[in-house]
């Protein structure tokens, strides 16, 4: 997959029409720096967006049809991220994701100021104007509602999350995996983990990126991470972490975090821990010294059946993978019961200190519904009985 064409109109206005692209780390078709002119017929300036359509022709480079299709974008929002899904039966789903910037100006916010004394009130005529500031998380988002938003954690890239607000408390999912959506792939190269992907939503598969997430540990604010974990509708388990940070030294992407119950999860130790641990893949893992194998990877069942390393993790104690291969839950049962065929490790979490299966490090339970989200409030706060993610 080397060429692609794009075309985008908005109303009867050509925007921009792109015959070739060329592909980034996530072997996608990039196409950067789309800027959104508005004109009208007359060739004069407009002052309202209301969206655009896009149209899409996907080819090889021996010109062979892949994928062709067309939707719209309804939207005022003069910049954003939008991300459209083509189902195509028996066969991959294609997926463009589109980051547009239009020429119309964001609402202006005033202010007036007022003296006492004898200085004379600042008129309407002198009210300074500020430029709003991006929000980097959910708990910035002026619109109070549950739903995808469009953050900023970097302060100047948009990226698109699911915002929870439960009860004036606000929740930024950074991470998720379930069946809702499209089974996107996690078994990417390790690049493409430092960039975002998927499509935020409940139960929809998607990862906000190393990157993005290492600014949010930078922004000044101290962060807890709350995963859910469920199989169907049941909740399994809900583990709290506070001053969560992905931090960047060394050209590593490490985890840092504090335990609240020491032991399970990310605190579960082997030789190590996930704690503390740079984040890798199994093309890219280099075992510890003093540790003979990784059990996400070198998995022997009973049968002699060989697990097939997937996904990428912070895996110090090789017992945990939140991006491991989703198995569909049957009739609510998460035992993995299909890893004879595809020796695949599903998404795993360790709920317990003790010896996994057979003495290994893992579980061979693989969650269907899964995430991590970020809060700034008090995990006093936490409801740990609430199971409404998992319904």
């Amino acid at each position: 997959m080397t060429r692609s064409a794009l075309l985008l109109l908005l109303g009867s206005n050509l925007v921009n029409t792109l015959q070739s692209a060329p592909i980034n780390s996530h072997g996608e078709t990039k196409i950067s720096n789309l800027n959104l002119i508005l004109k009208d017929v007359n060739a004069q300036n407009i002052t309202e967006f209301t969206g655009f359509n896009v149209s899409l022709k996907l080819t090889t480079a021996e010109g062979y049809l892949i994928d062709q299709y067309n939707f719209r974008v309804d939207t005022t929002d003069n910049q954003g991220v939008y991300t459209y899904t083509s189902l195509r039966p028996e066969t991959l789903s294609t997926t463009i994701s589109i980051a547009w910037a239009t020429n119309i100006p964001p609402p202006s916010f005033t202010t007036t100021t007022e003296f006492t004394g004898s200085t004379p009130t600042r008129g309407p005529t002198e009210e300074p104007t500020t430029t709003p500031k991006l929000p980097s998380d959910c708990d910035e988002i002026s619109n109070r509602t549950s739903g995808v938003h469009i953050i900023y954690p970097d302060g100047k890239t948009p990226v698109s999350v699911y915002c929870e607000q439960k009860n004036s408390l606000t929740y930024t999912v950074i991470q998720s995996r379930g069946t809702v959506g499209n089974n996107i792939s996690f078994d990417i190269p390790f690049a493409n983990y430092s960039d975002w992907f998927g499509e935020a939503g409940i139960g929809n598969n998607f990862w906000i990126g190393l990157d993005n997430m290492n600014a949010l540990s930078t922004n000044g604010k101290s962060y807890s991470l709350q995963i859910d974990l469920c199989c169907g509708s049941q909740l399994i388990a809900k583990q709290i972490y506070h001053n969560f940070k992905v931090d960047t030294k060394a050209n590593q992407y490490t985890l840092t975090a504090t335990v609240d119950i020491p032991g399970i999860g990310l605190d579960y130790a082997s030789t190590g821990k996930d704690i503390g641990a740079p984040f890798s893949t199994y093309k890219d893992y280099k075992l510890p010294k003093g540790k003979p194998e990784c059990d996400q990877f070198e998995y022997e069942d009973d049968d002699g059946n060989l697990s097939i390393g997937y996904g990428g993790w912070w895996f110090g104690s090789c017992g945990n993978n939140l991006n491991g291969f989703l198995y569909e839950s049957i009739y609510g049962n998460c035992k993995v019961t299909r890893f004879a065929t595809t020796k695949l490790l599903g998404i795993n979490m360790r709920t317990s200190s003790g010896q996994g299966v057979g003495g290994y490090d893992v579980d061979l339970v693989s969650y269907d519904r899964v995430r991590m989200a970020l809060f700034t409030f008090d995990s006093i706060n936490v409801d740990r009985l609430d199971d409404t993610f998992c319904r």
